[in-house]
């Protein structure tokens, strides 16, 4: 007669162990799968939600950013600014503005300056043709700074603003008419040394962007000044009248 012998106590607690082992380590294998598939599927979603453009924005990012560890991007190509001759008219800020010649004077004449005779200053003057193309009068003058109208013509050396008036009859800061020209000064007083005739000077006009204020600041607004055009100019010294005397 065959006996099956007794089983081993120990043999039976090692088996259940390990099958105990074997079963958490599915459990874990499964559920760290299962992790991972809810995370690729959040970020699959997310991917979906960003804006196309967006992609494209960090990407341009990314690229720049290398790119500057590179040596960076080129310069944009600016255009240059156009110079123009005296005489010749540059259009901007809705003026046309012509120089006719730069005069360096004892006397003020009809500038709105007024030098002190015993510092012996004199007094530069930049004569300026303006017409005013828009449809509604307009100041020469502005606190703006920089002006987007005709003080806002700049003069290299000089910080200051140029006084405004009427060559004909001196009137300072004058309006401008639409479509009328009108004759201008622009004066700044000088020392006697600062310039001589035949110097060379260079001066900026400005130009601006119109716009129509339609909220809380209603109006025209002329915005973004900045340097039209240049001009550059020779001196010419003109002398002191002498009163003549009577002939007895």
């Amino acid at each position: 007669m065959t006996t099956t012998p007794p089983s081993d106590p120990g043999a039976e607690r090692d088996s259940r162990a390990a099958l105990a082992a074997d079963a958490e380590a599915a459990k874990a294998q499964a559920a760290n799968t299962s992790a991972r598939a809810k995370l690729l599927g959040w970020a699959r979603r997310s991917i979906d939600l960003v804006p196309t453009s967006w992609l494209i924005t960090g990407a341009g990012a990314v690229l720049l950013a290398v790119t500057a560890l590179f040596g960076g991007l080129e310069a944009a190509a600016v255009d240059p600014i156009p110079e123009v001759a005296v005489g010749e008219t540059f259009a901007g800020s809705d003026f046309e503005m012509t120089v006719v010649g730069v005069e360096l004077r004892e006397e003020r004449g009809n500038a709105a300056v007024y030098p002190d005779e015993e510092k012996d200053e004199r007094v530069l003057v930049v004569v300026v043709d303006v017409v005013n193309t828009f449809p509604t009068p307009r100041s020469s003058v502005s606190g703006e700074k920089p002006s987007p109208v005709i003080n806002g013509i700049h003069l290299d050396g000089i910080d200051e603003k140029p006084s405004i008036s009427h060559a004909d009859d001196g009137a300072g800061s004058p309006m401008l008419q639409p479509d009328v020209p009108a004759r201008l000064l622009l004066a700044w007083i000088v020392g006697p040394d600062d310039y001589k005739d035949g110097d060379e000077i260079r001066l900026t006009f400005p130009d601006s962007t119109h716009y129509v204020a339609k909220n809380v600041m209603r109006g025209d607004y002329w915005t973004d000044v900045h340097v039209g055009a240049t001009v550059t100019a020779e001196v010419v010294e003109v002398p002191a009248e002498v009163d003549e005397v009577p002939v007895p």
